[in-house]
């Protein structure tokens, strides 16, 4: 406990930055998404293609604080961790939960691997306490890592958390999601990298590529930043790069599982092919389903877009460390490689090297309180929107 409050300790900040920079935000959000949860739910119109949810009156619980945090890809996560992983009959047609990577769910298995028969509620509230939880640590890291690591005053790493905590789709931090636990390996990945302590650093690529497919991403970015620190000369490389073998190794094994399920060598290429997966056509189009007439989530999200790929062009240009902007950018290239913008936003939330330069551009003022705000006003009608069962993100 005294190493890990030893690690958190930043001579440059407030004594009560936690609080004031993280929890409190952190709380009041959270309040505000479940008020506006209670208030939309039944008053404002259901999306119309998925009113059997809305008839049954629960997602995946009756604990209806706990359930308005669960919704669409949840209940494939939830799915993993009850049964396991379930081949369907034609992986690339029929949709399985094959396509979604195991970390998250095992870690809310918990005490079921031991055969203890849990709710469906406790698993669903172990599930959100541990998204909390990781997002708390998340912040505290980029925190931390904003002013220790890059140098930029408190003030930086203030108005970046506080646009991370209001960004639109922010509440994915806290659902049945591995948004998360995502962002936090990410964070650790790159304080430990940036710190040179490479089997931490290796340690926490195996497990990011075993939390999403875009784990792939910060990975990457991560050996970019290990050739950075050698000066990109082969002569400077020393065994230590071999703790990135790791990230491979845990992908292969989840692979080889896969496998013995379905009796498929290529079981999670199949399945994400029924999900949409990787189009490469859909660059030469990459905005066909902005045409309708109204005003509507992914048309929000390609402006988003733009400014987060203007922002990461930005960094790769003129941060020193190419790190930061390798994974901001790869982010928006795998996002927009289906051709749709069904859920860039949550691919953007987790690109915390573009939240320090915002950050660090809008200095507080009108134009950081008009960024904040229309940050906050957005995240509120999402919210209302995702808890009636409207695509958000």
């Amino acid at each position: 406990m005294t190493q890990l409050k030893q690690f958190f300790e930043i001579p440059q900040a407030p004594r009560n930055w936690f609080w004031n920079v993280i929890l409190f935000p952190f709380l009041v959000t959270r309040t505000i998404w479940v008020f506006v949860a209670y208030f939309a739910y039944g008053n404002y119109l259901p999306n119309p293609s998925y009113l059997n949810y809305v008839k049954r009156g629960y997602f995946l619980t009756r604990i209806f604080p706990l359930d308005i945090f669960t919704r669409w890809d949840s209940k494939w996560y939830f799915s993993i961790l009850k049964t396991g992983y379930q081949a369907s009959a034609n992986l690339a047609t029929t949709y399985s939960n094959l396509a979604f990577f195991p970390l998250y769910p095992y870690l809310v298995k918990s005490v079921g691997w031991f055969g203890v028969q849990l709710p469906d509620g406790v698993y669903i509230f172990f599930g959100l306490l541990l998204s909390n939880l990781f997002f708390l640590a998340s912040a505290a890291l980029l925190y931390r890592l904003t002013i220790t690591s890059l140098g930029f005053d408190e003030d930086t790493a203030h108005r970046a958390l506080t646009l991370l905590i209001v960004f639109p789709v922010s509440f994915f931090f806290s659902a049945f999601y591995p948004e998360s636990l995502f962002l936090f390996l990410t964070v650790l990945g790159f304080t430990f990298a940036l710190e040179e302590k490479w089997a931490w650093t290796g340690i926490c690529a195996a497990l990011l590529i075993v939390t999403k497919p875009t784990g792939i991403i910060p990975v990457f970015a991560l050996a970019w930043l290990y050739m950075e620190k050698k000066e990109w000369k082969l002569q400077n490389i020393r065994p230590s790069i071999s703790w990135f073998l790791l990230g491979p190794i845990a992908l292969l094994l989840h692979f080889y599982d896969l496998y013995l399920i379905s009796g498929h060598p290529l079981a999670f290429l199949d399945a994400m092919t029924a999900w949409g997966g990787i189009q490469p056509s859909a660059y030469l189009n990459p905005f066909q389903n902005l045409s309708g007439p109204a005003l509507d989530v992914f048309k929000i999200d390609l402006v988003l877009t733009v400014l987060f790929l203007m922002a990461s062009l930005y960094l790769l240009w003129k941060w020193p460390v190419k790190a930061y902007g390798i994974f901001a950018l790869l982010m928006i290239v795998l996002a927009a490689s289906t051709g749709l913008l069904v859920s860039i936003s949550r691919y953007l939330l987790v690109s915390f090297p573009i939240f320090i330069f915002l950050g660090k551009k809008l200095k507080r003022g009108k134009w950081f309180d008009i960024a904040t705000a229309v940050f906050f006003a957005l995240q509120v009608i999402y919210f209302a929107g995702w808890v009636n069962y409207y695509w958000i993100a």
